[in-house]
């Protein structure tokens, strides 16, 4: 029992105790190792129908079979749907344990997260180990990541739709799961035959529980001082108000606190960190007849984050923020062979890029006023089959006006919105598929799309430190062309499914921050802090399924280039981009064993991610002053892990179902960095400068109980 919660400690106990490896980096642009000018720096070198069936849809969206998801092998008993979704071609896992993703060479920023049709800013808890959405909530989902229809808007990269509640509960259910970390509970109810309702909690113990008792088990005390929480809350409604009418609300709420106090291992001291979302939204459904319908949103989303961090012997008070209402109409009209869909979308957002506080001998301060934003979208699109070609067609218009320098922080204030910035884009998209015979298809698609507003990481170390930064006179909006085609087939009769696609990405009026905190105080704005660059991704993925049987399950893997070009970083050269990962590989397994019994594995590997870090260091008037090469020269090793899960269903008792889950993460004890940062500390006048590898610990079983009633 004390290994078990000693592993859970060192586990979540975040980086500045986590195991510290050292070696020593090749810098990519030469065979030399770093070599310091006075020292050495040795450190661091689904789907819901029976079959995955891809083969006849119109579109490349995947409706993921949260089920199935949920038997693979999780991180301390929390089967997380969509931490899964980083198996599944195309994506780039951000970081160890990370619910954090790049798709096909984007962003983190750049993936539309939505929740019942709310946008959800940051979807994680915990540093990226689990995401916002509670399993036993989630009924639908799905992932877009090319061919992103005319509806979707925003973002450049994919889109992940995920619905609670998407179908009206006829029974009561209770359903719940026992972890070692944090423990949930949920239930839906029908209160009469119109109208029902469901809740759910979520939260961690490792203050009130785990803690404790690793003290009483002799643990470091000043380990202690160090802890994470997190809470998250749900509920919802749905109204059948006619045979043709439907109404429905949801609210999230959820909540995520840090703490950390390891200075000698982190440059950090009494750090405590706040941050979560608060999102919630209506939806009414109406159907006028068979081939016409429709669905009108409400939605508000607001994200907020608090930080009052020491880095390098330094305390910084952050605080950042951004809230959005939103309204949104689609009209679907079926006619003949087509299938019409138009709709409206309207926003109005307020954000706090960032404002900070440091404090030495005596306090600075850099307020940054709010902006304010006012978005608005008209989008159409018209699939139609003729024989064996079935062609998706769509145009998307959206117009944006930035309102800067606003002191009103409120959503709903409009009196400074008379005055700003006009942008507006055409989003051109079409899809094709052309079916070779009853087996076998090929798909093509297009399109251009924009991005309004992005998240710019501030500084590198796993918090949700980022900037909100909206296009302005000084700051053009994303975009991005994007081109894909694929081959898919289904073998043997639908046991087996395999399919080959093709990506080329072309960014532009990409951000970077090119600064660092101390910089925020003497910046006339945020805007002269950031760079602005291009960029383009490209590469091919390779899909093999089996979806029936007693064994069963997948193969991904994505061969894939990425690059970026900043006139202001690396000479105006072209370099590597941070997510570049040449290799991507994913090899699912399901077996059943009996009714009772099965197991699952997941065994992942990628080239490590690329990284700018300094080639030598000199001091100047007791200054630590860094040399760096080429930008992104550095590799992080290598990434590979096995995991595996056991899963046993227990005797039903009366109505109680339930089940233990067995899971082991790292199964082979392999040690992938966490994070890589740089601390200068110094001690009676001698700096020691020192670049850092952290690593979570190596092997981690877990154990589960999930019920349902």
């Amino acid at each position: 029992m004390r290994y078990f919660l000693t592993s859970i400690f060192l586990f979540i106990m975040y980086p500045a105790f986590a195991q510290e490896q050292y070696r020593i980096l090749k810098d990519t642009t030469d065979s030399n190792s770093i070599v310091l000018r006075t020292q050495q720096i040795s450190e661091i070198e689904v789907s819901a129908r029976k079959v995955f069936s891809n083969i006849k849809t119109g579109s490349t969206g995947i409706y993921i079979d949260v089920k199935e998801l949920k038997k693979l092998p999780n991180i301390m008993g929390d089967a997380d749907p969509f931490k899964a979704l980083q198996y599944m071609g195309g994506i780039s896992q951000a970081g160890e344990a990370s619910a954090n993703m790049n798709v096909r060479g984007g962003e983190n920023d750049q993936n539309q997260i939505l929740l019942n049709g709310a946008p959800v800013e940051n979807p994680t808890h915990l540093l990226g180990l689990f995401s916002v959405f509670n399993p036993d909530l989630i009924d639908q989902m799905t992932y877009i990541k090319s061919g992103i229809p005319a509806e979707y808007g925003g973002r450049l990269s994919s889109v992940i739709d995920i619905k609670n509640f998407a179908a009206t509960p006829t029974i009561t259910e209770l359903a719940g799961n026992l972890g070692m970390i944090a423990s949930r509970l949920s239930f839906k109810l029908p209160i009469t035959d119109k109208f029902s309702i469901y809740a759910a909690h979520r939260r961690s113990y490792l203050g009130t529980i785990i803690i404790p008792l690793l003290l009483k088990s002799g643990i470091d005390p000043k380990l202690a001082q160090n802890n994470f929480e997190f809470w998250d809350s749900n509920m919802g409604f749905q109204l059948r108000i006619s045979s043709a009418t439907r109404l429905s609300g949801h609210f999230y709420s959820g909540m995520d606190i840090v703490k950390v106090s390891e200075k000698e291992r982190f440059s950090l001291d009494d750090n405590t960190s706040r941050w979560g979302n608060t999102v919630g939204g209506l939806q009414l459904n109406h159907t006028f007849s068979e081939n016409f319908s429709m669905v009108h949103y409400l939605n508000l989303s607001d994200f907020k984050l608090q930080s009052n961090l020491n880095w390098l012997n330094t305390d910084y008070f952050i605080h950042s923020d951004k809230s959005v209402l939103q309204y949104k109409s689609d009209f679907t009209y079926l006619t003949g062979q087509h299938k019409i869909k138009t709709g409206v979308e309207l926003s109005a957002g307020k954000m706090l890029p960032v404002a900070v506080q440091k404090q030495i001998s005596d306090t600075t301060s850099s307020v940054v006023a709010y902006s304010q934003s006012t978005d608005a979208a008209l989008y159409f699109r018209d699939e139609w089959e003729y024989g064996p070609l079935l062609i998706n067609l769509g145009l998307r218009a959206a117009m944006h006006i930035s309102h800067p320098d606003s002191r009103e922080q409120s959503v709903f204030n409009f009196s400074n919105r008379n005055s700003g910035k006009l942008f507006y884009g055409l989003e051109p998209r079409i899809f094709g598929r052309w079916l070779l015979d009853e087996s076998s298809s090929f798909k093509l698609s297009a399109g251009k799309y924009y991005q309004y507003n992005n998240r710019v990481q501030l500084i590198n170390l796993g918090l949700p430190l980022e900037i909100f930064v909206s296009a302005s006179d000084k700051i053009k909006p994303s975009s991005l062309w994007h081109f894909s085609g694929g081959y898919f087939k289904t073998l043997s009769e639908s046991s087996w499914e395999f399919s080959a696609e093709t990506y080329y990405k072309n960014f532009l009026n990409l951000l970077e921050f090119g600064g660092n905190l101390n910089d925020l105080f003497v910046a006339n704005n945020i805007e002269n802090l950031l760079y602005t660059g291009r960029g383009y991704a490209y590469g091919a993925e390779f899909m093999l399924r089996k979806n029936a049987g007693r064994f069963h399950g997948w193969l991904n893997y994505t061969l894939g280039w990425n690059f970026r070009q900043f006139d202001d970083i690396n000479n105006g050269q072209p370099f590597q981009a941070t997510n570049d990962r040449r290799h991507d590989l994913s090899l699912i397994g399901f077996y059943n064993i009996n009714e009772k019994l099965s197991i699952s594995a997941a065994f992942v590997y990628a080239t490590g991610s690329r990284l700018n870090l300094p080639r030598s260091w000199f001091i100047i008037d007791s200054n630590v002053v860094l040399e760096f090469s080429k930008y992104n020269s550095f590799k992080m090793p290598d990434y590979h892990r096995l995991d595996i899960s056991l899963n046993y269903k227990l005797p039903a008792w009366k109505k109680l179902q339930s089940e233990l889950n067995f899971s082991v993460y790292n199964v082979y004890n392999r040690a992938n960095p966490f994070q890589v940062y740089y601390s200068t500390l110094s001690e009676n006048g001698k700096y020691d400068f020192k670049i850092k590898m952290s690593y979570l610990t190596p092997v981690l079983p877990s154990l589960s109980w999930t019920f349902r009633l």
